[in-house]
C-alpha cells in the first residue's frame, strides 16, 4: 500500500487582514485511501468564503459514502449546499465556489475537478498538470480559436465557465488513473493541489531544484515565499503530499 511520508500546505489572503475565500483539506486516511483538497471560493459575490468551506466541509464529512457511489453523485450534492446558502442568506444567491480533490489508494489516484484550481504530479524535474482549467480561455484552446502561447499574457484568464453554485451549470470531470502511470521515477508519488493564486505564480516560471521539489516541505516554503514577493494576485493555496510504497 502506498503510505503518506510527508505532507505540507498553506493557505493564505491575499491581503492579511482580508477575508481567505480559499478554504483547504490537509491529507487525511480515508477508507483503503488518502484524500486532500482545495476549494476557492469565486470572488465577486457575498458568500464565496462560506461556499468554499462548505464544500471542504461536505466532502471531509461524506466523501467515504460519495465513494463508495463512484462519486456520481459528488458534484449535484454540494450544488444542493450551496444552495442551503440562500435559504439562510439571499444576498447569498450567488455564493460559489470551485473544488480539485485527490484521493490516492493501492492502484489508483481519483480526481474531483470543477473550476480552475490545479492537480500536479512531480514526474523527474517537472510538475504535469493532471486536470483541466473550466475557464473562457481554456474553451477557447480547446476549440482552436487561439493557442495557448496567443493567450498567455491576454487578460481574464480566470473568468470560469462553470463553478459549484445555485446558478451555473455543473459541469466537472471525475478522474481515475492507475498510479503505475504516476509514479516517479524513485518509485514515490508526489502531488500538488494549487488554487489559482498560487498556480499562477508557479507557472509564470516553473522550476525549483529537484530537491525542492522532491520535499513537500521545502517546495510550500520556496513557492510561498514566492508569492509573497509577487506580491499576491489573490488568496493563495496549495497542498502537497508525497507517498512511498
Amino acid at each position: 500500500m502506498y503510505n503518506l511520508i510527508s505532507a505540507s500546505f498553506f493557505s493564505c489572503p491575499k491581503v492579511v487582514d482580508r477575508l481567505n475565500q480559499d478554504a483547504m483539506l490537509p491529507p487525511i486516511k480515508i477508507g483503503n485511501g488518502y484524500l486532500f483538497a482545495v476549494a476557492d471560493g469565486v470572488g465577486g459575490y457575498r458568500g464565496g468564503r462560506e461556499a468554499s468551506q462548505m464544500v471542504t466541509d461536505y466532502v471531509m464529512k461524506n466523501f467515504s459514502r460519495e465513494f463508495d457511489n463512484n462519486l456520481k453523485d459528488l458534484f449535484p450534492n454540494l450544488k444542493e449546499k450551496i444552495k442551503c446558502l440562500s435559504d439562510v442568506d439571499k444576498d447569498y444567491v450567488n455564493a460559489a465556489s470551485t473544488l480539485t480533490l485527490s484521493y490516492v489508494t493501492d492502484e489508483f489516484l481519483y480526481i474531483a475537478h470543477i473550476g480552475d484550481c490545479r492537480l500536479y504530479v512531480k514526474k523527474g524535474i517537472k510538475l504535469i498538470q493532471l486536470t483541466k482549467d473550466h475557464t473562457q480561455h481554456q474553451a477557447y484552446i480547446d476549440d482552436g480559436v487561439f493557442t495557448a502561447r496567443q493567450l498567455r499574457h491576454a487578460k481574464g484568464k480566470n473568468i470560469l465557465t462553470t463553478a459549484i453554485s445555485k446558478t451555473l451549470d455543473l459541469q466537472f470531470d471525475i478522474i481515475s488513473t492507475p498510479l503505475g502511470e504516476l509514479i516517479d521515477e524513485d518509485g514515490s508519488l508526489t502531488l500538488f493541489i494549487m488554487s489559482d493564486g498560487a498556480h499562477s505564480f508557479w507557472e509564470k516560471r516553473p522550476k525549483f531544484s529537484i530537491n525542492t521539489l522532491s520535499e513537500p516541505s521545502r517546495f510550500i516554503s520556496s513557492l510561498k515565499k514566492r508569492i509573497e514577493s509577487g506580491p499576491p494576485v489573490d488568496d493563495y493555496s496549495v497542498v502537497c503530499a508525497k507517498f512511498i510504497l
